[in-house]
């Protein structure tokens, strides 16, 4: 049997693990056309609680575009021209797409591998001074045509780009003219979110309602991990399961993730126990250490220590005398400093008060490697 665990991606139908109250209250703002600010960090499983809350909608249209490291308005053009050709369940709505934005010379070609449409655009008329708002125009067309649903994922990311503020102004005046259209924006870093949606003087500013993500209700996803376990003829305790999910500090991509590796490096008919999970790990090191190597090398001493303070006592209290006698250092400044270079370095996220790793496999490694 294939493994019935999925994760660094969207999971979907069986692999999914259901969300009911969230999927209801998500379905309530998107059927009155409210817009949405979705916060969560990285792997908490925000797509696929808004691609499965969508999917269950009858007859909504769902136009997803993903802004994760987006570098120019040519990029943006070009994504959401992608999450069309993934909407377009049916050849005149992407043809229509394609039309008005003409002047951005769209080109339709068919992936070789599912035979999916995509589209591309000449970049050179895509960077226009215009480009944007016509982009914007073919969203808000198509969408008044259609019961669409428009969701911009990592919309953080629109920050990194250059003019930043008259793009957020323009995608606003766009938007504010769609009362009935409900945009979702999906993101992971929180105060970059806030300063669009909280910020006075943003485009954006109390906009759209907020609706945080987190992690999944334990008693459910510990019964999730169980049957799918079970399926394949493995058994693992409830209280097995818990311990996984709590390792994994329940984010879910991260859940999904150990037990595909524990699937991986067991056999039907065995029992799990968390001794398996060290197997789990000697698989991933094999196929993964290399990288995070790499990682490590590219960083200073003091980071390096950082890194080994959080593995080893967790970033709850990082200015205690136990961890700064851990990293080495007397000069909080500096310490600040190196915390938010492995965060800009998207190895470490902030999480309430406590850093945590960004990967919990990275920072198993370093505990055992470093």
């Amino acid at each position: 049997m294939r493994n019935p665990f999925k994760y660094g991606c969207v999971v979907e139908g069986e692999y999914f693990c259901p969300r009911p109250q969230l999927q209801k209250q998500l379905a309530s703002y998107i059927e009155s056309g409210q817009n949405v600010v979705i916060l969560g960090a990285r792997r908490m499983g925000k797509t696929s609680l808004i691609k499965a809350t969508v999917g269950s909608m009858r007859g909504y249209k769902l136009l997803f575009v993903d802004l994760y490291c987006i570098r120019s308005i040519s990029d943006f053009c070009r994504r959401v021209m992608t999450g069309v050709g993934e909407a377009s369940a049916q050849m005149p709505f992407l043809k229509k797409a394609m039309s008005l934005v003409g002047r951005l010379r769209p080109v339709l070609s068919f992936d070789t591998n599912t035979g999916a449409p995509t589209v591309e655009i000449d970049a050179a008329n895509a960077n226009e001074p215009d480009s944007l708002g016509v982009t914007m125009g073919m969203i808000r067309k198509l969408a008044s045509e259609e019961k669409m649903c428009v969701v911009f994922d990592e919309f953080q990311d629109i920050l990194d780009l250059e003019n930043a503020d008259s793009i957020l102004a323009e995608m606003r005046s766009t938007i504010q003219f769609q009362p009935d259209v409900p945009y979702l924006f999906s993101g992971s870093v929180r105060n970059e979110m806030a300063r669009i949606f909280d910020d006075s003087e943003s485009p954006f500013f109390k906009s759209a309602i907020q609706f945080t993500v987190g992690a999944i209700d334990k008693d459910e996803f510990s019964k999730f991990v169980v049957s799918r376990f079970n399926r394949g003829k493995r058994k693992i305790d409830t209280e097995t399961a818990n311990s996984l999910i709590d390792y994994a500090d329940s984010v879910s991509g991260d859940v999904q993730q150990i037990c595909q590796l524990i699937w991986d490096s067991t056999d039907e008919g065995q029992t799990i126990t968390l001794q398996d999970m060290n197997a789990a790990f000697d698989l991933l090191f094999s196929r993964e250490g290399e990288l995070y190597g790499e990682n490590v090398r590219q960083l200073t001493p003091l980071q390096v220590s950082v890194l080994r303070a959080l593995a080893g006592i967790g970033g709850l209290k990082i200015f205690s005398e136990e961890f700064m006698k851990k990293v080495g250092t007397t000069s909080t400044g500096a310490l600040r400093t190196a915390l938010k270079r492995l965060v800009a370095k998207r190895m470490i996220y902030l999480y309430g008060a406590e850093y945590r790793f960004v990967n919990p496999f990275f920072k198993e490694w370093i505990r055992r490697k470093m």
